[in-house]
């Protein structure tokens, strides 16, 4: 079912039907230690337009969540983010990157965990719900999997590109999510009846504060059909800009001018 050499991370049970990105941080800890270390999340993602939410958890008993808006070709740093060491060698964090927008064909993704205290290494896996199972599971099986992301390597580095199968979220089932934090705020531990997480009210009100600002925004104008068809060539001639000579990128750029400024 999960295509995973592990257990199925915390998250899943709750963000099942979300196309998700899931990363497995590992930090290397040499010194067997117990301690909070700091880090940072550097994301470069080309070719989307939409909004960027996380979530992880940096102890057993606190859930860490933001939401970002992403411009096309943005790159931008999540920092001040902290985990919980135990004192094995080796300590695993999941984190869950989920995306309510659109990805374009040729959008390129990549990012950079970074901490000045120890060593770090990362897996991607996405994964792609499917409605037909969603509706359907007791009459027909889909086999759905967490596929990994493997990076591609160009003369400009190494970035990863998700499958036609793997889409952004409607905008909408963002406010789906923040009822989610809602629900998982008022859990209570079954043996003690205690809250199972620290309170996260003030950061869920914070959220959905951020939800309405952005998704306003998304939607509170229409950019017309040759506007986005204008703005594609342009991103196709900057994939394509390293393989022209400096003539055909002028005469791109004259059949653009020529083509659109004839049109009504």
């Amino acid at each position: 079912m999960f295509n995973l050499k592990r257990d199925v991370p915390w998250f899943f049970q709750y963000l099942e039907y979300y196309y998700h990105v899931f990363l497995n941080v590992r930090f290397n800890n040499g010194t067997n230690i117990k301690k909070v270390v700091n880090f940072s999340i550097n994301i470069s993602l080309q070719g989307f337009e939409g909004l960027l939410f996380y979530m992880y958890m940096p102890d057993v008993k606190k859930i860490k969540f933001d939401l970002y808006r992403h411009s096309l070709n943005q790159s931008y740093e999540i920092s001040n983010l902290n985990f919980a060491l135990n004192n094995s060698t080796s300590n695993s964090l999941d984190f869950v990157i989920i995306p309510f927008g659109y990805f374009k064909d040729e959008h390129k993704f990549n990012l950079d965990i970074r901490s000045d205290e120890l060593e770090s290494s990362f897996e991607l896996h996405a994964w792609a719900p499917s409605n037909l199972y969603k509706h359907l599971k007791s009459v027909i099986k889909i086999d759905n999997k967490y596929s990994e992301l493997i990076p591609i390597d160009d003369f400009k580095g190494y970035y990863f590109h998700f499958n036609s199968s793997f889409k952004g979220n409607e905008t909408g089932r963002l406010f789906d999510l923040i009822n989610l934090l809602v629900d998982l705020d008022k859990t209570v531990d079954e043996l003690d009846n205690e809250p199972l997480f620290y309170a996260m009210d003030s950061e869920i009100k914070n959220l959905v504060t951020k939800s309405n600002e952005y998704l306003f925004e998304l939607c509170q104008t229409s950019v017309p059909l040759d506007t986005r068809n204008i703005l594609r060539e342009l991103e196709r001639l900057k994939y394509n800009i390293d393989s022209l000579t400096k003539e055909e990128i002028f005469n791109w750029l004259d059949d653009l001018v020529n083509f659109y400024s004839g049109k009504e």
